[in-house]
C-alpha cells in the first residue's frame, strides 16, 4: 500500500473513532450508576469480621433502571465490603506495660533522655477463656507503645593501682581497680576489677622454713560464719501492739547512734552442743547448718498488718573447716568452745520504701532574655509519690521532689512567653482631687498576660519583661471664655430708610460695634452681643463735614482791623459714611454755614487769649437724667484803651457744654441656653439637634420688642448636637482556675473546708457615659471531690509492741514494733507523701529491745545521751536511760539491773562578743503568715500594694554577736541566751513633704507704661523633711504692660498777674496739671503723677504779659518742631502769630519765630528694644502643674531709660517671642517593690558569719517635683554566728566474727557530731545544714556517710580473698537533667579465687563486687575525651583517668585528621567528607591516605581496604579471555537493535507522527 493512501486511512480511522467517543461520551452524561443501602454485617460465627452487600444498578437521571451497558464500567460503585460486629461478650484482657527498653543507639533527646518501647500483652477472652481476636471489640489495644526513660548508665571505673610487690618467684602478683560510677538501667556491666601476671622478675626465691612451735600448735580446724540470710516473718510472733506502754520513752525527733561497744549475742556451749546434734540428727545431711531450708509456716492473710513492721527470723551457716580445705562436722569446730555465733537472730521484716515514677518536668519560672540583657534561667521540677514506708533495712525513701535550673535557656525575648497589658488612663489627678482645669497626674493598671492566648497570669511572671508607663503627666483643656474689646463710638443717627424720600418720620437708629479678642473654646461662655443699635429722634441719612475756619479776612482791606469774617470748607457724607454730592445734603439738612463773622482787635480794643483744651468729659454716656459735661476758659491778655472795645463778661471767659450725648447702651440679640439635643424617633443616641430661644434686650437685660433689633445679624437659634453612646467597659479574659485545694493556711486545724478554685480578670476600661457596667471580676466555684481537712499534715505513731523474739530464739536482742502513719488533723490517714515533703523526719518504727537470758528480765535499749545545757552548772551530768519492758519492772530479779548511766559535762563560763558593727535600721521584714496572705491574695487576682514595703516606720537594726567559752572556743549562741543577733529597735522617719498654702493676689504692674513684673507670694505650712517632696517655688513673677495711656492734661492758663499793681506789663500765670489715664468707658479719670512721663510733664507756671494799649499783642506760642532721629546738627523751632497790631508810633511786635537746636537727652531722643528676663512659669486654669506660660519683659525704652509707648521703636525689629510654652512639673513620686526574701547564700559559719541581702527595685521613677527615690535599694544585715558543726567518723574497728574464725562479721565505728573544740554535740547542729524533712535516719546514714556498723569479710584457707571496700566514689548526678540526688559506688575486688574443695568446685566469691548507696551533694562532675601521652583517654573533669563514661562524647582523631577533605567521625576515625571516596594504605589497615571526588557515579563504589592499586597483583588468563567474550556480546547486542531499528516492519509499528517525521526527512528536495 503508498504510504500516502496509508495515512488517509489511519487518518480517517482516527477522525471515527474520535467521534464515536464523543459521542459516547454525550450518552454517558445521562446515564450513571446508583446504590441501595448497605445490608446486614453477615460473618458465620454471626460476630466478629463479617462483610455487607447492596445493590448497584445503572439509571438515567430520573433513576430509572437502564441496561449495565449503558453507563461506564469503570466508575461502578463496589457492592461489598467488609464490616466488623462487635462479640457481645468479648473482652480484652490487657497486661501491664513492660519496663522500657532502650535502643542501642541509646540517642538521647534535648532533654537527655532515651527513647525506647514498651510491650504489652492483649488476649481476647470470652467468658474467661481465650477467643479469636476478631471476637473481641475493634481497635485491638496497642501492643507497644513509645515511652521516654532515663538512659543507660554503663559502668566506669578509676585506673589500675599499683603491682602488688612480689613475695616469691613462684607467685602472682595483683594490681586492682575500683569503681567510680555502677552501671544502672541496664547499662554495661563493669569490667575486671583486678588482674594478675606471674613474677618473673625481682622476686624473693621462697625457702622452705622449719615450722616455728606456734605453728604446730595452731588449731586445724575453723568456724566459718556465713553471712546472714534473708529475715523472714515468722508466724508465731505477736506483732500486736500494748494498749497501754507506760514505760515507753518519750517520743522525739532526736537522732540516736548505736552504741558501739554493742556485745555479740552468744549462747552456753551446752545449748550450742545440743542444737547441732539435733540439727545433725535431722534429715538433711548437709554439714552447712545454715542452709537448712525449712521455714515457718505463713500466717493467714488476715492476720497481717501490711502497716505494722513485722518481727522474723534471720539465719545464717555456721560450717566447720579444716586448713586444708575439708568440711568437717560443726560439732567439731564447736567442741572445747565456750562461746560460739549465733545461728538463728530476730530481725524486722524488710520492705522498701515504693516510690511512683517521677513526673514529666513542670516549669516553674520560664526562661527568656530580659530588655536590659539579663538571662533568666529556666526552672523546672517533677515530683513523685511514695505510697508505703520502709521497714527495716529495706530500701529507704529517697526525695520526692526535683528542681533543675537549665543551663542553656532558650534566648528568646521574656515577652514572647508573657506580656503587660494596660488598662485605660485614669481620670487626671492633682493634689488628690480630679483636675478640671490644667495639669496633673493620671494612672493606669498593668495585668500580667499570657503572650500566647492572653489569659491573665500573676505578675510576678512578667518580673523580667519590661513594663509599659503606670504614671504620666496629663492636662485637661481649660475652657476659654470669649473675651471681646471696647465698643466703638457710636454711628450718626440714621433713619430706618435712607431710600425713601423724605425719609420716614420714624425714629432713627444708631449702632455700635466691637471685636472678639478670644475666641471661646467648646464649653466657654460664649461671646456678649457684639452689636447694639438704639433711637435717636434727629435721624438724618446725610450729614455734612465741615472743615477749620481761615484766618479772619477784613470786609474792608484798606483797614488793619474790625470786622471781617471767615471761611471754611464742607463736604457731604451718607449714612454709610461714603462721600456724596453736597446736593443731597442741601436736600435734607439745607446749606452748610461755611463762613462766620469775626473780628480783628485795633490798637485800643480789648484781646483775649486763645481757649485751652476742652477738659475731659464727666460722664462716659448720656442717659435720660444725666449727661456729661465739658469745659475750657480764655484770659484777658491786652486791656482795653481809650476809645477801644471793652472786654467780654467775666462769666464769658468760660465756656460750658454737653458731652457724651450717646446712650449709654442699645437693644442687642440676646440667645438664650439651648435645649436639650432632640434624637431621631427610636433613636436613643447619636446626631441629633437643638434649639434656643432668641431675646431682644437691652443693656440692662430688659426684655425688648423685636422690632428694636431689626437688621442687626440674627445669631443661630439651632445647631447640630450629638448623645454619646457611653464606653461600654472592657475586661481582660477569665484567669486560669486556682489548684482545687484546702485554703493554706488553714483557719482552724481540723476544720471541714469545701475546697474552692477561683478564678478572676481586671479592668482594662472603665464604663462612661452610660455604657455597658462592668461584669463580675471573681468568680468562685466548688470542687467535684467531697470537702477536705483543712490542716497541716504530721507524723502519727502508735503505741510500741512486746519486745519480740524469732520463734526459735529464747533470749538476746529483739524488736519492739509500732505504726507510723500520715495524719491529718482529724486523723484521717493519708498518702506518706504528704507528710515526707515536711520538715520533720520519719519516726523510727522498730528499735532494738533485749531480753536477759539469765534472767527474766526485758531491757529496752539505751537512749541517747542527753546534751549537756546550753550553759551547764558545774556538776550537771549528761544522761543516757534503758527501761524494763513487759512488766518485769516489778520482778525482783531485775531490780539489780543498771537503768541510768551518767557522764560529767563540762561547766564552762560564756560571755557575748559583738561580731561587727550595726546594721541599718531595717523596716518591713514580712512575716512567713504576711508572706503567705500575699501569695493567696495574687492567686486571686488580687494586686499587691503598689509602694514597696519597708520605707519607713519602727524597725530593727541588727549586729552579730559571737558567744565563746572562757577557753576562747566558739560556743551556740543558746549558750549565751541569745541566737547569734543582737537587735534594737530604731526608727525611719517616714517622708513628710513639703506642704504650701494658697498664692496670694498679684500685685499691681510696676509700670505704667511698657513692661513691668508683678509678684505673688505663698507660703511654707510645711517644709520638707526625711525625702518628702520638695518645696516648690514661694514667689511667682509675670510679665506685665502699662497702657500708656497716661497724660498730662494740663488746664487752663490762669489771669496773668503783673507786678506791681499795674494794669499791663510783663507778669505770671499758672495752671493745674494733672496726670490722667483713660479708662475702657472711655472716661479719663486722675492717676499718680509717677504713671506719666515726668520728662513731658508741662510747666504748671509761665511768664506772661498784658499789653498796654497800643502795643503789639501776639499769641502763644506754638508747641516745637520735633527733632529727627539721631538730632545731630539739627534745630527745632516754634511759632506764634500776631493778635493786635501796635500803633504805628508804638513798639514793634517781638519775634514770632524761636529757634533751639536739638539737643540729646531734652529735645531729642532715641528709643530701642529692651529685653527682661523669663519670668516664672505659670500654670494655665485652676492646677499648679501642667502646661503653662511665662513671658520676659519687651520694652521700648527712651534712651534715658524711660519706657515708652511702643509705637516710638521700630516694628520690625521687636524681639519675638515675648511669651512662650512651659510645663510646671506634676509631682509623680518614687514607687518601690517590695522587699524580695533575704538571700543568706552567703552566711557562713564560724567567726565571721558574713552578711545576708535583700533587694527592692523601682517600678515608678520620680519626677523632678516628686518624692525621690529612697537611697538604699539593697539592705545588709548580719547572718547569726553560728559555730561550725562538722561530722567527725571514727576508724573503722577489726572485723568481729561474733565468735566464729573466719567468714562475715561486721565493723564498727563512732560518728559524732563535734563542735570548734572537738566536743560532741546534739547531732541536730550537724543535720541543721541539710534537709532532713521526709528522710528517715536510715536514709540520712546512708547518704551522708554516717554508719556506725558496716560489713567485713575474714577468709577461711581455700577461700576467696577479697580486697577492702575502697572508699565511696564521688556523688554521680546528672546535673544538666536537674537531678538533685546521686549515688555513690565503692567495689573490692578478687585477689585470690577459692581454691578446689568437694568435688572439684571452686569456692565463689562471697557478695557483690560493687555496691551503690545514695547521696545527697557533691560536685557535678562529667567525662570527656582527652588526648594524654599521646592516647585517647577518658577523664573525669577533677582529672581522674576513667575506664568507660565517655559513650555518647566525640571522640577525638589521633593522630590528627590531615588528609585533604577529611574530618573526625564521633568514634574518633578520620573519614571522608560527603561527596569523596576514601583509599586506604595498603599496609596499614584503615590508614586513610587520600579523599578522591566521586564524580558522574549513580551507585556507591566499594571502597578498597587493600591499597591504591585498581589491578591485580596476579594477573590471569582467564579473566582477559572472559573479558573479551563480554566484550563481544555487547558488539552483538548493539548490532541487533541497529538492524532491527532499520527492518521494514517500521512502518507498520511506528506510529504514525513518527513514521512522517521520518518520510520528510528523507524525501528528496
Amino acid at each position: 500500500m503508498p504510504p500516502a493512501t496509508l495515512y488517509a486511512a489511519l487518518l480517517l480511522g482516527l477522525w471515527a473513532s474520535t467521534d464515536a467517543h464523543a459521542r459516547d461520551s454525550n450518552d454517558f452524561k445521562n446515564f450513571g450508576w446508583k446504590t441501595g443501602e448497605w445490608g446486614v454485617c453477615w460473618s458465620e460465627r454471626g460476630c466478629g469480621l463479617g462483610s455487607e452487600e447492596r445493590t448497584v444498578w445503572c439509571a438515567d437521571v430520573r433513576g430509572r433502571p437502564l441496561p449495565p451497558t449503558l453507563c461506564k464500567d469503570a466508575d461502578r460503585p463496589p457492592n461489598s465490603r467488609s464490616c466488623y460486629t462487635t462479640c457481645p461478650d468479648g473482652e480484652w484482657l490487657v497486661g501491664a506495660w513492660s519496663p522500657c527498653q532502650v535502643g542501642a543507639d541509646r540517642a538521647r533527646d534535648a532533654e537527655g533522655f532515651c527513647h525506647g518501647l514498651r510491650n504489652r500483652s492483649a488476649k481476647c477472652q470470652v467468658e474467661g477463656s481465650d477467643a479469636p481476636l476478631d471476637q473481641c471489640p475493634r481497635p485491638r489495644p496497642s501492643p507497644e507503645a513509645a515511652c521516654i526513660t532515663t538512659c543507660p548508665q554503663d559502668c566506669v571505673v578509676g585506673p589500675w593501682g599499683e603491682w602488688v610487690p612480689c613475695s616469691s618467684c613462684n607467685t602472682s602478683q595483683r594490681r586492682t581497680r575500683s569503681v567510680v560510677v555502677a552501671p544502672t538501667q541496664g547499662g554495661s556491666p563493669c569490667p575486671p576489677l583486678s588482674e594478675s601476671r606471674p613474677c618473673l622478675g625481682d622476686c624473693i626465691p621462697s625457702e622452705a622454713s622449719p615450722a616455728s612451735p606456734q605453728e604446730e600448735t595452731e588449731p586445724m580446724v575453723r568456724l566459718r560464719v556465713g553471712e546472714w540470710g534473708p529475715c523472714q516473718p515468722s508466724p508465731t510472733i505477736p506483732n500486736d501492739p500494748l494498749e497501754d506502754d507506760l514505760d515507753d520513752p518519750p517520743e522525739d525527733n532526736s537522732i540516736s547512734f548505736p552504741d558501739s561497744q554493742e556485745q555479740d549475742a552468744t549462747f552456753p556451749e551446752a545449748a550450742a552442743l545440743q542444737a547441732v546434734k539435733a540439727a545433725e540428727s535431722g534429715s538433711s545431711s548437709d554439714p552447712h547448718l545454715g542452709s537448712s531450708t525449712a521455714r515457718p509456716s505463713q500466717a493467714p492473710e488476715a492476720w497481717i498488718d501490711v502497716d505494722l513492721p513485722q518481727v522474723g527470723r534471720q539465719e545464717r551457716a555456721l560450717t566447720c573447716v579444716h586448713l586444708n580445705g575439708t568440711l568437717l562436722s560443726l560439732s567439731v569446730c564447736l567442741a572445747g568452745r565456750k562461746r560460739v555465733a549465733e545461728r538463728v537472730r530476730t530481725c524486722v521484716v524488710n520492705r522498701d520504701c515504693t516510690v511512683t515514677q517521677w513526673s514529666s518536668w513542670s516549669t516553674v519560672v520560664p526562661g527568656c532574655v530580659a530588655p536590659s540583657g539579663l538571662v533568666v534561667r529556666e526552672v523546672r521540677e517533677r515530683r513523685r509519690t511514695s505510697p508505703s514506708l520502709q521497714h527495716g533495712d529495706g530500701v529507704p525513701c529517697p526525695h520526692l521532689l526535683e528542681r533543675h535550673t537549665l543551663p542553656d535557656p532558650s534566648l528568646q525575648p521574656c515577652d514572647t512567653r508573657y506580656q503587660w497589658v494596660s488598662s485605660a488612663w485614669g481620670p487626671c489627678v492633682g493634689q488628690g482631687a480630679p483636675v478640671t482645669c490644667g495639669g496633673g497626674v493620671q494612672e493606669r493598671e498593668l495585668t500580667c498576660v499570657r503572650a500566647a492566648d492572653h489569659v491573665p497570669v500573676q505578675d510576678d511572671m512578667c518580673i523580667h519583661v519590661e513594663p509599659p508607663p503606670r504614671v504620666q503627666r496629663c492636662e485637661v483643656g481649660c475652657e476659654r471664655d470669649c473675651q471681646v474689646g471696647p465698643w466703638s463710638a457710636w454711628g450718626i443717627c440714621t433713619p430706618t430708610d435712607c431710600t425713601a424720600y423724605p425719609p420716614p418720620a420714624t425714629p432713627g437708629f444708631r449702632r455700635r460695634r466691637r471685636q472678639v479678642v478670644v475666641t471661646p473654646s467648646p464649653g466657654g461662655a460664649e461671646c456678649p452681643p457684639l452689636e447694639e443699635q438704639s433711637e435717636c429722634h434727629e435721624a438724618q441719612c446725610h450729614q455734612w463735614v465741615m472743615g477749620p475756619w481761615s484766618a479772619c479776612l477784613l470786609t474792608n482791606p484798606a483797614h488793619s482791623c474790625g470786622i471781617g469774617y471767615q471761611l471754611r470748607n464742607a463736604s457731604c457724607l451718607d449714612s454709610a459714611g461714603a462721600p456724596t454730592p453736597p446736593e443731597e445734603c442741601e436736600a435734607e439738612l439745607g446749606a452748610a454755614p461755611r463762613s462766620q463773622e469775626c473780628y480783628v482787635p485795633c490798637s485800643y480794643d480789648c484781646v483775649t487769649g486763645s481757649w485751652s483744651p476742652w477738659s475731659p468729659c464727666s460722664r462716659p454716656c448720656a442717659s435720660q437724667l444725666h449727661v456729661g459735661y465739658t469745659q475750657r476758659n480764655t484770659s484777658v491778655v491786652a486791656p482795653p484803651g481809650p476809645g477801644g472795645k471793652g472786654c467780654p463778661p467775666p462769666d464769658e471767659l468760660t465756656q460750658v457744654e454737653t458731652c457724651r450725648v450717646e446712650p449709654c447702651g442699645g437693644a442687642a440679640w440676646s440667645p438664650g441656653p439651648w435645649g436639650r439635643c432632640s434624637l431621631p424617633s427610636r433613636a436613643v443616641c447619636g446626631p441629633g439637634r437643638q434649639t434656643r430661644e432668641l431675646y431682644c434686650r437691652d443693656h440692662l437685660n430688659n426684655t425688648l420688642p423685636s422690632y428694636r433689633c431689626s437688621g442687626m445679624t440674627r445669631p443661630d437659634v439651632e445647631r447640630a448636637c450629638e448623645v454619646s453612646c457611653g464606653t461600654a467597659c472592657t475586661v481582660t479574659s477569665w484567669s486560669g482556675w486556682s489548684p482545687c485545694l484546702a485554703p493554706d493556711p488553714c483557719p482552724m486545724d481540723g476544720v471541714l473546708v469545701a475546697s474552692t478554685q477561683r478564678r478572676w480578670r481586671r479592668i482594662l476600661v472603665e464604663a462612661s457615659e452610660g455604657g455597658n457596667p462592668c461584669p463580675v471580676l471573681h468568680e468562685e466555684r466548688g470542687c467535684a471531690h467531697a470537702p477536705v481537712t483543712c490542716t497541716t499534715h504530721h507524723w502519727r505513731t502508735g503505741p510500741w509492741s512486746r519486745c519480740a523474739l524469732a520463734d526459735d530464739v529464747e533470749c538476746g536482742k529483739g524488736f519492739r514494733v509500732r505504726r507510723v502513719e500520715c495524719v491529718d488533723a482529724a486523723g484521717q490517714v493519708v498518702e506518706p507523701t504528704q507528710c515526707l515533703l515536711g520538715k520533720t523526719m520519719v519516726p523510727e518504727s522498730s528499735v532494738e529491745c533485749h531480753v536477759d537470758c539469765t534472767r527474766p528480765c526485758v531491757l529496752s535499749s539505751w537512749s541517747s545521751w542527753t546534751p549537756c545545757p546550753a550553759r551547764p552548772p558545774c556538776g550537771t551530768a549528761s544522761v543516757r536511760k534503758r527501761q524494763l519492758l513487759d512488766a518485769t519492772e516489778s520482778n525482783p530479779e531485775c531490780r539489780n539491773l543498771t537503768l541510768r548511766e551518767s557522764r560529767e559535762c563540762r561547766c564552762h563560763n560564756f560571755y557575748s562578743t559583738p561580731a561587727g558593727p550595726w546594721s541599718t535600721c531595717i523596716v518591713g521584714e514580712v512575716t512567713k503568715d504576711e508572706e503567705v496572705a500575699a501569695a493567696m491574695a495574687a492567686a486571686a487576682g488580687v494586686p499587691g500594694p503598689r509602694n514597696g514595703a519597708g520605707l519607713c516606720g519602727v524597725g530593727k537594726r541588727y549586729q552579730a554577736l559571737l558567744c565563746t567559752r572562757d577557753d576562747g572556743v566558739l560556743a551556740h549562741p543558746s549558750s549565751c541566751n541569745h541566737a547569734g543577733l543582737k537587735e534594737e529597735p530604731c526608727m525611719v522617719e517616714c517622708p513628710s513633704d513639703c506642704r504650701m498654702g494658697p498664692w496670694g493676689t498679684w500685685s499691681a504692674c510696676n509700670a505704667s507704661c511698657g513692661a513691668g513684673i508683678q509678684y505673688r507670694n505663698r507660703k511654707v505650712l510645711e517644709p520638707s523633711l526625711w525625702g518628702g517632696r520638695p518645696c516648690p517655688e514661694a514667689q511667682q513673677r509675670r510679665a506685665c504692660w502699662g497702657s500708656c495711656s497716661s497724660e498730662w492734661v494740663p488746664g487752663g492758663w490762669s489771669e496773668c498777674l503783673v507786678a506791681g499793681e499795674k494794669d499791663c506789663g510783663d507778669g505770671t500765670q499758672t495752671r493745674s496739671i494733672r496726670c490722667m489715664k483713660q479708662t475702657l468707658t472711655g472716661l479719663k479719670q486722675e492717676v499718680s503723677h509717677s504713671d506719666c512721663d515726668a520728662a513731658l510733664r508741662p510747666h504748671t507756671q509761665q511768664g506772661c504779659r498784658v499789653s498796654c494799649p497800643g502795643q503789639c499783642v501776639v499769641s502763644s506760642w506754638s508747641a516745637w518742631s520735633p527733632c529727627p532721629t539721631g538730632c545731630s546738627e539739627h534745630i527745632r523751632s516754634r511759632h506764634r502769630q500776631v493778635v493786635r497790631r501796635p500803633m504805628s508810633t508804638g513798639e514793634p511786635c517781638p519775634p514770632l519765630k524761636e529757634e533751639e537746636p536739638c539737643v540729646q537727652g531734652v529735645s531729642c531722643w532715641q528709643y530701642s528694644w529692651h529685653v527682661g528676663n523669663w519670668t516664672s512659669c505659670v500654670p494655665l486654669g485652676l492646677s499648679p502643674c501642667g502646661e503653662g506660660v511665662r513671658n520676659r519683659p519687651v520694652t521700648c525704652l527712651r534712651s534715658d531709660g524711660v519706657a515708652v509707648p511702643e509705637w516710638r521703636c521700630p516694628r520690625d525689629t521687636r524681639p519675638s517671642p515675648s511669651e512662650t510654652w512651659c510645663y510646671v512639673d506634676c509631682p509623680i513620686d518614687c514607687e518601690v517593690t517590695s522587699w524580695m526574701l533575704w538571700d543568706d547564700s552567703k552566711c557562713s559559719c564560724g567567726e565571721n558569719p558574713g552578711e545576708m541581702t535583700r533587694r527592692r527595685f523601682l517600678s515608678v521613677n520620680p519626677s523632678e517635683s516628686g518624692r525621690p527615690c529612697p537611697s538604699l535599694l539593697q539592705e545588709t544585715r548580719p547572718c547569726p554566728a553560728i559555730p561550725c558543726y562538722t561530722w567527725e567518723r571514727g576508724p573503722w574497728s577489726q572485723c568481729h566474727l561474733q565468735g566464729g574464725s573466719c567468714g562475715h562479721g561486721y565493723v564498727e565505728r563512732n560518728v559524732s557530731c563535734v563542735g570548734p573544740g572537738g566536743q560532741a554535740v546534739d547531732s541536730n547542729l550537724c543535720l541543721a545544714l541539710v534537709h532532713v524533712g521526709g528522710h528517715t535516719w536510715p536514709y540520712l546514714a546512708r547518704a551522708l556517710d554516717l554508719n556506725t556498723r558496716d560489713g567485713c569479710y575474714v577468709p577461711c584457707e581455700g577461700d576467696c580473698e577479697l580486697t577492702e571496700w575502697a572508699p565511696w566514689s564521688h556523688c554521680h548526678r546528672d546535673c544538666s537533667r536537674g537531678h538533685q540526688g546521686g549515688t555513690q559506688a565503692r567495689s573490692r575486688a578478687v585477689l585470690t579465687e577459692g581454691t578446689s574443695q568437694r568435688d572439684g568446685v571452686r569456692g565463689s566469691c562471697p557478695g557483690p563486687l560493687w555496691e551503690t548507696r545514695p547521696c545527697l551533694a557533691g560536685p557535678c562532675l562529667n567525662f570527656t575525651w582527652q588526648i594524654i601521652n599521646g592516647t585517647v583517654q577518658c577523664v573525669r573533669s577533677d582529672g581522674l583517668v576513667v575506664t568507660g563514661g565517655c559513650a555518647g562524647e566525640s571522640r577525638p582523631c589521633l593522630p590528627e585528621c590531615t588528609v585533604r577533605g577529611s574530618l573526625c567521625s564521633a568514634v574518633g576515625a578520620c573519614v571522608c567528607r560527603s561527596g569523596m571516596r576514601p583509599l586506604y594504605s595498603e599496609k596499614q589497615r584503615f590508614h586513610l591516605t587520600s579523599c578522591v571526588p566521586i564524580r558522574n557515579l549513580t551507585f556507591p563504589l566499594p571502597q578498597p581496604f587493600s591499597g591504591v592499586k585498581y589491578l591485580p597483583e596476579d594477573i590471569n588468563v582467564w579473566m582477559f579471555a572472559m573479558v573479551g567474550v563480554g566484550s563481544a556480546f555487547v558488539v552483538f547486542v548493539v548490532i541487533s537493535m541497529y538492524l532491527l531499528c532499520q527492518s521494514p516492519r517500521e512502518h507498520t509499528t511506528t506510529p504514525l507522527t513518527l513514521r512522517r517525521q521520518k518520510n520528510l526527512r528523507h524525501r528528496a528536495v
